[in-house]
């Protein structure tokens, strides 16, 4: 294989090359061609058994009479200007991904830096890249590299090291995560629950393994949390009556059902036994009346699915999807995913084995973003610990600061992304993770269901242009 193989020469690499990135000169006939996040490859004839594999970035253009810091007469006359005069040229930077070695067909990384005056190609011819990359069938495809039509393959291995999915409204993230949900359940060993915060973007797509979040039963505990925050009552002041209180009723119920005036009567006789005040006693009473909808305990006896079903359901049957829009409250949705991590823990301790469950969670700003909520140190704990018992996560934002907690965002060990809700996301995920000269501006001319991927699961570790395949 050669060089000439993967596309047409467009230039030369000029003084200056490091091990990481290159300057090029680009040839004059095919400067037009040259755009952005095109691949190159990198022919030096003192290295003849390998080829340095780049990313285009930094794309300039020059022209000697109008250099920016020196004025001329045709700054004031333009007109002047003899066009035959004009020497316009065009350079650009190439990072340096790695080399693909032409002798054991394999890519590795780069320690040297190319001599000046080798010759660069594009690389247009994506599929001759696949004998570098060769990871077997499982390997995960989501997409191509938008402009040389490489199917990138993702390691499924580094399923467990946590998944991030980050983008503008409308910029394609639920597609992105059907395309990795179908290559995650139909080629690997790992099973999936996919919470859908608005039942829209998920259920539809898998009706015959969706199940309505009001299905689920929440334990005593979480009831008890999710009464206090319905009631707008004190945690503080409440929260212990309310958490016995439900603990106690929860028995009766398995057999009655739960009712508004079983639970209202055990919850005074619970607050007088514990010695409560009566003006705190008839505030409890009053605010559940009033706040909690008539329709709260109702829902709870028509919860009979339990979180170690939902899991083993899955399990069984490699995909649960969940429609959180059948519970209206946002934290009776918090209650459900919550309930659903640790039981996943409970799981792994009774196993002591890894037990190779993804959990997705869409508009992940509601269960895990900087501040307080139900279920925010669950999701902290599996991208902290749920590594080595392969227990993964895959989070869905708009935003990456202030929606995603500092101590999740950390544990990501890949992070799809596309145009962002602010400016500093950018910074934000450049914080933990290498992104090879990528700016604001790198992001703002991505078109729908365009994404960067860049860590563990990719094979080259940094940024790559990934074009999102359609899917049904």
């Amino acid at each position: 294989m050669k060089a000439e193989d993967f596309g047409p020469e467009i230039g030369i690499v000029a003084s200056g090359s490091t091990a990481v990135s290159a300057p090029i000169v680009l040839n004059q006939r095919v400067e037009d061609l040259v755009e952005d996040e095109q691949l190159a490859v990198i022919s030096d004839p003192a290295f003849s058994n390998r080829l340095f594999f780049s990313v285009v970035r930094k794309l300039t253009r020059y022209e000697p009479f109008l250099r920016e810091r020196v004025r001329s007469v045709y700054v004031d006359y333009p007109d002047v200007l003899d066009k035959s005069l004009v020497m316009p040229f065009s350079n650009a930077q190439l990072n340096i991904y790695g080399i693909l070695d032409l002798d054991k067909k394999r890519f590795r990384e780069n320690t040297i830096a190319p001599h000046p005056g080798s010759k660069v190609y594009l690389v247009e011819r994506g599929a001759l890249l696949e004998e570098f990359f060769s990871t077997g069938v499982s390997a995960l495809n989501v997409g191509e590299h938008k402009y040389s039509g490489w199917s990138i393959p993702l390691d499924h291995t580094k399923l467990n090291c946590h998944i991030g999915v980050f983008g503008a409204t409308g910029t394609g993230k639920s597609r992105l995560i059907r395309a990795l949900v179908d290559e995650i359940v139909s080629k690997t060993d790992s099973s999936l629950i996919v919470f859908d915060h608005t039942g829209v973007d998920y259920a539809p797509f898998y009706q015959g393994k969706s199940i309505p979040s009001s299905s689920l039963t929440i334990s005593p505990a979480i009831v008890a949390s999710v009464l206090c925050d319905l009631a707008r009552l004190s945690w503080q002041t409440f929260g212990e009556y309310l958490e016995i209180s439900c603990v106690k009723y929860h028995d009766e119920a398995k057999e009655k059902g739960w009712s508004r005036e079983g639970f209202m009567r055990q919850l005074e006789q619970t607050m007088k036994s514990l010695g409560a005040r009566p003006q705190t006693i008839e505030k409890a009473k009053i605010f559940i009346e009033k706040f909690v909808p008539s329709t709260f305990f109702s829902d709870l006896s028509a919860r009979r699915i339990t979180p170690r079903q939902l899991i083993e359901k899955a399990l069984r049957e490699k995909l649960v999807v969940v429609d959180l829009s059948a519970d209206r409250e946002l934290i009776v949705k918090q209650a459900v995913v919550r309930d659903v991590l640790e039981e996943g823990w409970k799981l792994i301790k009774e196993r002591q084995a890894p037990i190779n469950l993804g959990v997705v969670i869409d508009e992940a700003q509601n269960y895990a973003p900087e501040g307080w909520t139900l279920c925010g140190e669950a999701v902290e704990t599996v991208a902290r610990e749920g590594r080595k018992w392969r227990f993964f996560i895959v989070l869905a934002s708009q935003r990456v600061a202030r929606d995603i907690r500092t101590t999740v965002r950390a544990n990501l060990g890949t992070v799809f992304f596309s145009k962002l809700q602010a400016t500093g996301d950018l910074r934000e995920i450049g914080g933990y993770m290498d992104l090879a000269g990528l700016t604001d501006a790198s992001l703002a001319q991505l078109g729908e269901r365009e994404f960067f991927v860049a860590g563990l699961i990719n094979p080259l570790r940094r940024p790559l242009l990934l074009k999102v395949k359609e899917v049904t």
